[in-house]
């Protein structure tokens, strides 16, 4: 305050003597030119100097005072910096070499220079002059790539890198706690899955209450059995669907274990010979749970649109992936569904203002069979119809059909090209696709971009990603043999009143001869029922026959394609067409490939070709549930059934294609090449042997039996445990059989007495059943008899003696009498 005080004071005094300078330069300005007096006129100028000087000098202490107290302030901080460094220069200290930060400066070489304590500590290394490549070669190529935040993974722990590019130094931050937590909560994201029981009612039909109840419990047994080795939770839905949880951890641990209750429930089906599997959708998301149940939902339902039999599985970050699928899609006996979707369809169709039909792009017997079809049943409805084609996309066979078309009159009008259905289509008009699985695969393309409204009938396998999106129904039986056969089922559903002529008949049945391949694949039940009922509209097999009937310079080619087949693995066969190598149409590779599959011991066969200057095309085929060759394409890029599948691909050549096919083969089905494993065959194996058996096959094979629970390695262990297996088989045989033999003793010889109510005139009332007979073959000896294996000579409705047969084993039957009596 003090020191303020004398400033003030300074400059007051300054500010006077500054004052007098003027007044005194006043005065002698007067004195030397008004009143012309030279000596004031000195005497005030020199007063005048004396004041300027003076305020001078009082303005200097002004400022030096100012000055003063600035230096004193800045000695006073520069003493508290000094302190504040000597502080910083010791944390500095501290968090090179006590901080559990690990620091390392390194050269342009990447050599280490300096590193402190604890970096050596976590790397165990005095670390100097060593390159970072010695501490990891992942750090090294994220270093070089200047990469300023890096993850690294050292022994047990987890770093987080900090990289200053600038001056070349790396921090590396202990953040293994962190990262576990993580992990923690990463692997307790919640799972939901549905699954659900294949044709099952259908299937166990056969069988009586207490066989049914024991196949549904070994079944469901199975089921909980191994979702408790995952500590899931299991719930029954209504029929024979249920819903699990399970978190991310265990879904991945049923990933890495390739989903085994497919081979589990596929033993028990194999058993009862039933004609069922399972479906299972399943979705790993960190999403709430009403939109997680209805993505597994969209899993169950991807995964009964590729047939059915496998499992769907969507975990967060990964790609879809699929399981099972080892046996073909299930022919479930059930026109329920039918009936639904053709309702479905129908109620769309009456709500449109007109409907216009389209089938896939290279159209074949299938596509315009069906789309016929469709056309018949949508015109009962009274709308206007037509059918959008262009047979210059479609095969060989298609084009001789529409030159058949064209002379019907009342057909051929109802075909239009792409240009007259575009101005056809309104908001309100329904667009209707048939045997067709994409949309790019539409024959007319633009046509469904610009439909307001579509509906699809289809039998190919949905592939995951690539469907159709925002339709109004979608049909899809992937176990039907053709899109005629599902069009054909619905029929009666939709009209019992339709009509077709026998032209239309005809193309629709060759729809389905060409796709089942002449019956001998994907044809079930319903199969021939619809070629029944399109045989009662006149369908003519024979004029099929010869529609189907090959160019003499086609079956030149096939059977030159048949004579370089090239086998591979044993079990497969492929033909390679040569580059320049022209066919009539791309349904050629599929004739070939299908001709392939009767050369003997050829369980899948394969025929590339060049389909256009662009285009090469893989055509897929199998025989039996040995090979999928549809995983085999999807893993291409293509898709397909179980036995039929296809691939294309643009700029690229025949050659390599075979490459990428071969690769695939010998990784799943021939490893090794020329080197060959000893297996023993757990279950009887078509073709390569008996159960029990010691077989040598090729790696790949090897493995493929091994994984489908077909055999076993032949070690030495193995062989011991199969050896005792089958002895304590044989001895438990042979007791069963020693059992059976006494058992046919004390049945041999018996007589039971039946009685039957018999009226006037001789007329019975009812008959004797196999179940009468054994309930009283057990009131009467006490010996319980299966049914099942009881025998009556016939159906006994009169009074007489008669011999039944217990068929206890193939070679143990015993017999005894029946008196039947007059109920009195």
């Amino acid at each position: 305050m003090k020191q303020v005080l004398n400033r003030i004071r300074s400059l007051l005094v300054a500010i006077v003597f500054f004052a007098g300078t003027v007044a005194a330069g006043y005065f002698a300005y007067y004195y030397l030119m008004v009143e012309d007096n030279y000596v004031l006129a000195i005497l005030f100028l020199s007063l005048a100097v004396l004041s300027f000087v003076l305020a001078t000098v009082f303005v200097y202490v002004f400022i030096n005072k100012k000055n003063s107290v600035r230096i004193k302030e800045l000695e006073l901080r520069l003493k508290k910096w000094t302190n504040i460094s000597y502080h910083a220069s010791k944390a500095g200290d501290e968090a090179f070499n006590k901080l559990p930060i690990g620091i390392v400066l390194y050269d342009q070489q990447y050599m280490i220079v300096w590193a402190n304590e604890h970096a050596k500590e976590i790397f165990n290394s005095k670390l100097i002059d060593s390159s970072i490549e010695s501490i990891s070669k992942d750090l090294m190529s994220d270093v070089i790539r200047a990469q300023t935040k890096i993850n690294l993974k050292f022994d047990d722990k987890s770093y987080e890198v900090v990289h200053n590019t600038e001056f070349s130094i790396l921090y590396f931050f202990d953040v293994t706690v962190r990262e576990d937590i993580k992990k923690r909560y990463n692997e307790r994201i919640t799972t939901v899955g549905i699954i659900e029981l294949d044709n099952f009612e259908e299937s166990i039909k056969r069988f009586d209450m207490q066989e049914k109840a024991t196949i549904r419990g070994s079944i469901l047994g199975a089921i909980s059995d191994w979702l408790a080795k995952y500590h899931g939770y299991l719930q029954t839905l209504q029929g024979d669907r249920m819903v699990f949880i399970v978190d991310k951890e265990a879904v991945l641990k049923m990933k890495a274990d390739n989903f085994d209750i497919f081979d589990k429930i596929e033993e028990i089906t194999q058993k009862y010979r039933l004609k069922t599997s399972i479906t299972i959708g399943v979705a790993c998301h960190d999403i709430a749970y009403d939109e997680l149940g209805a993505m597994a939902q969209s899993q169950f339902e991807l995964a009964e649109k590729r047939g059915g039999g496998q499992g769907c599985v969507n975990i967060q970050g990964e790609a879809v992936s699929f399981f099972g699928a080892k046996s073909n899609a299930t022919e479930k006996n059930d026109l329920v569904e039918v009936r639904q979707q053709t309702l479905a369809l129908k109620d769309h169709v009456q709500s449109s203002t007109n409907v216009i039909l389209m089938c896939h792009n290279f159209a074949d017997c299938d596509a315009i069979g069906s789309m016929i079809g469709a056309f018949r049943m949508v015109k009962t409805s009274g709308l206007d119809c037509k059918m959008a084609f262009d047979v210059n996309r479609a095969d060989v066979t298609v084009k001789k059909i529409y030159e058949m078309i064209k002379a019907e009159p009342a057909l051929i009008e109802n075909f239009i090209t792409e240009e007259q259905a575009l101005e056809l289509l309104k908001p309100t008009t329904l667009l209707i696709i048939t045997d067709t699985q994409a949309p790019r695969l539409c024959m007319f393309p633009k046509l469904l971009e610009r439909a307001s409204r579509f509906s699809i009938i289809d039998h190919h396998i949905d592939s995951a990603g690539v469907g159709f999106k925002g339709f109004l129904s979608d049909y899809r039986v992937t176990a039907a043999s053709s899109a005629v056969e599902l069009v054909t089922e619905m029929f009666s559903f939709y009209n019992p009143n339709i009509k077709i002529s026998p032209l239309e008949a005809s193309i629709m049945l060759s729809g389905v001869i060409v796709d089942t391949n002449n019956f001998t694949q994907r044809s079930g039940v319903r199969t021939f029922e619809v070629s029944a009922t399109l045989k009662s509209f006149g369908a003519d097999m024979i004029f099929v026959r010869k529609l189907l009937q090959e160019s003499i310079d086609s079956e030149r080619l096939i059977s030159s394609s048949i004579a370089r087949a090239q086998i591979y693995g044993s079990r497969f066969t492929i033909v390679c067409l040569e580059e320049n190598e022209t066919i009539p149409d791309r349904t050629t590779l599929a004739k070939i490939s299908d001709r392939q599959l009767t050369i003997a011991g050829v369980d899948a066969s394969f025929t590339i070709g060049r389909i256009d200057e662009t285009t090469c095309g893989i055509s897929a085929r199998s025989l039996g549930d040995t090979v999928n060759v549809q995983l085999i394409m999807e893993s291409m890029g293509g898709g397909g059934h179980f036995n039929s599948a296809a691939l294309q691909r643009k700029d690229c050549k025949i050659n390599d294609l075979k490459e990428e096919l071969i690769n695939i083969l010998r990784l799943e089905y021939v490893e090794g090449g020329n080197e060959t494993m000893k297996v023993i065959l757990v279950k009887d194996v078509k073709g390569k042997g008996k159960k029990g058996e010691t077989k040598e096959v090729a790696n790949g094979y090897a493995n493929y039996l091994i994984q489908n629970n077909l055999a076993v390695s032949a070690t030495p262990e193995n062989i011991k445990k199969f050896e005792e297996a089958q002895e304590k088989e044989r001895i438990a045989k042979e007791n069963q059989h020693n059992l059976l033999l006494k058992f046919k003793d004390e049945i041999q010889g018996k007589q039971i007495k039946v009685q039957l109510k018999i009226g006037a005139g001789g007329k019975t009332f009812g008959h004797i059943t196999d179940k009468l007979v054994c309930d009283e073959f057990q009131a009467q000896t006490g010996i319980h008899l299966d049914k099942r294996k009881v025998e009556l000579p016939a159906d006994i409705n009169s009074v007489g003696i008669y011999t039944a047969t217990v068929k206890l084993a193939s070679d143990i039957i015993a017999q005894f009498e029946i008196n039947v009596e007059e109920k009195k």
